[in-house]
């Protein structure tokens, strides 16, 4: 057996989404609150302090079982909501709701030991039953690719406070997507009111949703690790990223994650009461091309569109500069990693010449764009490239999530459909032939059976790199580049993450000093 050792008491965090009653004013008067001090009863000292956040990608609603999107899951993730392990800030594994656990020889079975004393918010008791019904309700998600844990066959229940997953099949990254929204643990009583309410195990607790304006949380007192470094964090959702930006700079807000307000970083740079951090992220910019469109079913006109493409003015387009031209669908922190940006060369003359050899003339093509400001400023790069070589594009704003998600992850009604997959590890996505953007390769699927079934390091780094060699050479998207993770803190605003991990935004280190 393999077996992981307890850390202690260890903390979560994350924000939240999406749509239910209240909401309260923001402005520079309800900025961050003095950080009073107080006991919490357990002769800890705890903040009162209040800290504002600005973020973009807005929640539909609060069910991130059954819609897309992740907006969702990184406000309640690690915040309201906990699993049996988490990602810590260096990406690595570590436990949660789970103190330990061992992995048999064999690698089908998971056993637990669990936390105790931990409860959730409304006060029911978390123990095993509780894993037990949150991983056999996988079946019931529509959304957020419950299929990456397909491989869990049964929970099996050994006391209040141990349980084993058991899994048909050896899966190497079962700990890595429990560790994400999969693994999320939930109450029975509450599943019914997913959309609405939020009733979880975390250092916070959901007060309120004002639909794509603001998410409030306030400390869970009875917490059952380290409270929350403040009392409360109000999450705030800006369409714009200078109303943003112009929101730190008035008093508006206190901090600001993943910054899109690219044209002003510089000018933060010299703003003496502003931090700003450039961290990485999990994110994969893709531009998805349809096969069911006639031209993108040949590979030769999507190596042809490959080649037209400037990724490099893409980029300076949508970030100035900020992030990192990929080329295929991995990023630099995933352990497989290999730098393609060099095998589709930007060559519209290349371009040109394999349209020609393809024989398809007069393309036209739908290209379906969130109401985004990076994706928007990528896509006119993009039209106006195609363009030059003979392929018309016509542009479709459509609002996001609502509209976006609906027309392309849903009815995958799209020619061309480009979107920030935030998610980690998402090149996962293209062993799901029923993913929106179709793509079908028995061989990609073996690689990443191949894959799953590792039973150390190297043995999944090898097929993972060759999986994603036979991926880019197949071509079904246009990696564009993997952006970066811009924050802004005002003084005195500490603990907030560097690095946009792909799961819940960790609060619960969040501090404000005087």
């Amino acid at each position: 057996m393999r077996t992981v050792p307890s850390a202690g008491a260890l903390t979560a965090a994350v924000a939240i989404s999406a749509l239910t009653l209240t909401a309260c004013d923001a402005g520079a008067d309800e900025a961050t609150t003095p950080a009073d001090e107080s006991d919490n009863g357990n002769g800890t000292e705890v903040s009162e302090a209040h800290v504002s956040i600005g973020m973009f990608a807005v929640p539909a609603n609060l069910d991130y079982t059954t819609t897309g999107g992740a907006a969702i899951f990184e406000a309640l993730l690690y915040n309201v909501y906990e699993g049996l392990v988490r990602i810590d800030a260096e990406g690595e594994i570590q436990p949660l709701l789970a103190e330990s656990w061992e992995i048999s020889d064999d690698g089908l079975e998971y056993t637990f030991q669990l936390q105790q004393g931990v409860t959730f918010h409304d006060g029911a008791e978390f123990d095993a039953e509780n894993v037990k019904f949150s991983l056999e309700r996988l079946d019931e998600w529509s959304a957020n690719t419950p299929e990456l844990l397909s491989a869990v066959e049964s929970v099996e229940i050994v006391d209040d406070h141990e349980v084993t997953v058991v899994l048909s099949e050896p899966d190497y990254d079962a700990l890595f997507w429990l560790a994400g929204p999969l693994g999320t643990m939930f109450d029975p009583d509450s599943v019914e009111d997913l959309a609405t309410e939020a009733n979880g195990t975390g250092p916070f607790e959901f007060v309120s949703y004002e639909n794509a304006v603001r998410m409030e949380l306030q400390r869970h007192d009875d917490y059952w690790g380290e409270p929350a470094g403040v009392a409360s964090a109000e999450l705030v959702y800006y369409e714009d990223a200078s109303a943003a930006a112009n929101a730190i700079r008035t008093g508006g807000v206190d901090a600001i994650l993943r910054s899109e307000a690219y044209d002003q970083l510089e000018s933060f740079e010299e703003e003496p009461d502003i931090d700003m951090v450039v961290g990485s992220t999990q994110g994969v910019v893709v531009m998805a091309m349809n096969d069911d469109h006639e031209a993108l079913a040949d590979p030769e006109v999507r190596t042809a569109i490959q080649h037209a493409i400037d990724q490099e003015s893409v980029l300076a387009a949508a970030t100035a500069g900020y992030g990192e031209v990929l080329g295929g669908p991995s990023v630099p922190t995933d352990p497989y990693y290999t730098d393609f940006s060099g095998t589709y060369e930007y060559d519209p003359d290349t371009a040109e010449d394999l349209l020609d050899s393809a024989g398809i003339d007069d393309i036209s093509l739908t290209f379906n764009v969130p109401n985004r400001a990076y994706a928007e400023a990528a896509a006119q790069v993009i039209q106006d490239n195609l363009r030059a070589v003979g392929i018309e594009v016509t542009l479709e704003t459509q609002e996001f999530p609502a509209v976006w998600v609906e027309e392309n992850m849903v009815n995958q009604d799209f020619d061309l459909a480009v979107i920030n997959h935030v998610e980690p590890r998402n090149m996962a996505n293209f062993a799901n032939p029923d993913y929106y953007w179709g793509y079908d390769s028995a061989e990609a699927q073996d690689l990443f059976a191949e894959a799953a079934a590792a039973t150390d390091d190297q043995e999944y780094v090898t097929a993972m790199q060759e999986l994603t060699e036979h991926i880019v050479g197949d071509t079904p998207a246009v990696w564009l580049y993997n952006p970066p993770n811009v924050g802004l803190a005002t003084s005195g605003i500490s603990g907030l993450p560097e690095n946009d991990l792909g799961v819940g935004i960790d609060l619960s280190d969040v501090t404000v000093s005087e």
